[in-house]
């Protein structure tokens, strides 16, 4: 049998956390870019955290192939692959550098949300399965996801957003196309 093949709700499982497990490797490498390109103090602390906290999943991640007995590895995770090029597509294509720390917030919540749904999708397999035991470290792994999320949610509109709404007012006052 191929890693590939898919028979019964626990290959499905399996195929879940591999998903997740790249996917988060990804994010983490992602998130060392984004720190080293975004402006704001409080969003670069986020994501340093998130950094640190994405490293903890994987190690929970680990964990759980460990007390299964299974391989990690399988195929790419296409999905967080493709929302991470677009993040620097994004942030390549956004001059100001508050409407940038927007797009990254934007993009960084893509990305969880993609992850939020695998854990979810995941956990209730685990219930399924009666593998409450690995069901924990899941569930902790989407507590953290859902907290990330609202922190970020939380700095964008206090502080981020409205940044970068009169960032354009500001540039255009700057090259005098605005007089006041």
């Amino acid at each position: 049998m191929d890693y590939n093949d898919i028979y019964d709700l626990y290959d499905l499982l399996l195929e879940q956390l591999r998903d997740l497990y790249d996917g988060e490797q990804q994010q983490l490498q992602a998130l060392m870019k984004l720190d080293g390109i975004a402006d704001s103090y409080d969003l670069k602390e986020v994501i340093e955290f998130h950094y640190k906290e994405t490293q903890k999943q994987i190690e929970r991640l680990e964990s759980i192939f460990t007390t299964l007995g299974e391989d990690p590895n399988g195929e790419s995770c296409d999905g967080v692959k493709g929302l991470i090029k677009e993040t620097f597509k994004l942030a390549k294509r956004c001059r100001n550098p508050e409407v940038r720390d927007a797009g990254i917030i934007t993009s960084i919540q893509h990305i969880n949300h993609y992850e939020m749904a695998g854990y979810g999708t995941a956990l209730a397999y685990t219930k399924l399965l009666n593998r409450h035991d690995i069901g924990e470290l899941l569930l902790e792994n989407l507590r953290e996801e859902k907290t990330r999320d609202s922190e970020l949610s939380e700095i964008a509109e206090k502080e981020i957003n409205p940044d970068a709404r009169w960032s354009i007012i500001v540039t255009k006052a700057h090259r005098g196309e605005i007089k006041a």
